[in-house]
C-alpha cells in the first residue's frame, strides 16, 4: 500500500510514522506548500517581531508550533476523552516518546460547571491511568493554605485532577518523529508539494494540513463543509513565586499553564472564527480581558510582563476530534485528518494510531 500524508505538523508526522511501521506500507510525508494551490507553507515560518506596545509576539506558523503542549486524560467529549485517555497511557509507558516529547509531569485541574457522569467518566481514566485522576474542589485544587494561588471563581464547580498530566513540547516530538521516520525503510520525507494528485499515484492520499485543509480543499475543487478555521491566542508571562498546576475552567474560558522556566501561560478561547492559515495577527483585548479574568479568578497569582504573545489559526470540524475523514469528491482514496483545534497535542498518539488502522483496513 502506498499513502501519502500531505503536511508536516503533528498529526500528519505521526501519521506517517505509524503507517511506516506497518507491514507492506510505503508512505511520502510532504511537508512543503501545495503547489500552486496559494496555499501558505505547512511547516516554517517567520522570525519574532513586537507588538504597538513592545512585546514579543512569535508567529507560529501551525498548530504544533502555536501549541502549549499541554496533554492531561480528561475531556469533557467522550470520543475526545478515549483518545487521550490513550495517549497518555501510550506516553508515559514509552521513554523514547517522553523524551521526544520532552514531557514533564506537572498535574492539571479541569474545573467542570457540572458534575453529572463524573465517576463513569473518572473511572474509563482509572482503569489505564490508575490513580492518576481523582475528583476535589477549587479550594483543595488551588489552596491558597497549602501555597497555593487560591481560587476566587465559583466554588460550586467540581475540579478534575490528574496527578500524571503534564507538558510537552509538540514542535519537538514532530522533530524527532520526522527524523525516526526518514531513516525507515519504506519511507520518504520530502520538501515537496502537492501539485498532481492523480488516482493511480497513491492508495490513499491524507490531508494534514491543519488550518489549510478548507482552503486546500477547495483549491483542488472539492467541498469543504464542515472544515472551518479559528484563531488560537495566548501570551506568556513572567510570574511570581506562586503558580496554579496547570488548569483550564469550564465556566470562564481561562486556561493557565506554568513554563519550565517560571513563566505562565494564560488565554482564553477565542470567537475569530474563518481567518486566514499561518500566523495571525494579535487581538489585544483578548488578551487583556484573559489577564482580569485571571485575577479574578487566582488572587494570588501576580503576573508580570509579557515576555511574548502567540496568535496562530487551526482546523476545527464538529465535534472536535482530530480524526480521519473522508475528503468526498471524485476520488475515494482522498482523506483529511484534522479537526481538533488545538486539543492535538493531547490526543495525537492515539488519533494517529487509529488513523493508520483505518487506512490500512480501507485498502
Amino acid at each position: 500500500m502506498r499513502v501519502c500524508v500531505a503536511g508536516g505538523g503533528l498529526a500528519g508526522s505521526l501519521l506517517a510514522w505509524r503507517l511506516a511501521q506497518l507491514p507492506g506500507t510505503q508512505v511520502d510525508l510532504l511537508t512543503g506548500p501545495a503547489g500552486g494551490t496559494g496555499i501558505r507553507p505547512i511547516v516554517g515560518g517567520t522570525g519574532a517581531r513586537p507588538d504597538a506596545g513592545g512585546t514579543e509576539v512569535r508567529p507560529a506558523a501551525d498548530a504544533t508550533a502555536a501549541s502549549g503542549g499541554a496533554v492531561r486524560a480528561y475531556d469533557a467529549l467522550a470520543a475526545q476523552r478515549r483518545l487521550a485517555i490513550a495517549s497518555l497511557a501510550e506516553l508515559l509507558g514509552s521513554r523514547v516518546l517522553r523524551d521526544w516529547a520532552r514531557y514533564r509531569e506537572t498535574g492539571f485541574a479541569y474545573l467542570r460547571e457540572d458534575g453529572t457522569h463524573l465517576a463513569a467518566e473518572l473511572a474509563e481514566i482509572e482503569r489505564e491511568l490508575p490513580g492518576s485522576a481523582d475528583l476535589t474542589s477549587p479550594a483543595e485544587a488551588f489552596g491558597a493554605r497549602d501555597g497555593g494561588p487560591g481560587w476566587a471563581g465559583d466554588q460550586e464547580e467540581v475540579v478534575i485532577r490528574e496527578r500524571r498530566a503534564g507538558v510537552t513540547s509538540p514542535a519537538h516530538l514532530r522533530d524527532a518523529v520526522v527524523a525516526d521516520l526518514a531513516a525507515r525503510p519504506g519511507a520518504r520525507v520530502r520538501d515537496g508539494v502537492l501539485d498532481g494528485l492523480t488516482a493511480g499515484a497513491y492508495d490513499a492520499v491524507v490531508l494534514a494540513a491543519g488550518a489549510w485543509t478548507p482552503g486546500l480543499l477547495r483549491a483542488l475543487g472539492l467541498p469543504a463543509q464542515g472544515y472551518r478555521t479559528r484563531s488560537i491566542q495566548y501570551t506568556v508571562y513572567d510570574a511570581g513565586p506562586v503558580r496554579p498546576t496547570a488548569f483550564a475552567d469550564e465556566r470562564t474560558g481561562l486556561y493557565g499553564l506554568p513554563t519550565a522556566d517560571g513563566g505562565m501561560l494564560i488565554g482564553l478561547p477565542t470567537t475569530q472564527w474563518d481567518v486566514p492559515a499561518g500566523p495571525g495577527a494579535v487581538t489585544g483585548v483578548l488578551h487583556e480581558r484573559a489577564v482580569r479574568v485571571a485575577a479574578a479568578c487566582l488572587p494570588r497569582l501576580k503576573l508580570g510582563q509579557a515576555r511574548h504573545r502567540v496568535a496562530a489559526a487551526d482546523c476545527f470540524c464538529d465535534p472536535p476530534v482530530l480524526a480521519l475523514r473522508p475528503a468526498g469528491g471524485p476520488l475515494p482514496g482522498l482523506f483529511t485528518f484534522t479537526g481538533g483545534s488545538g486539543g492535538c497535542a493531547k490526543t495525537a498518539l492515539a488519533a494517529s494510531q487509529r488513523a493508520a488502522l483505518q487506512l490500512t483496513e480501507a485498502s
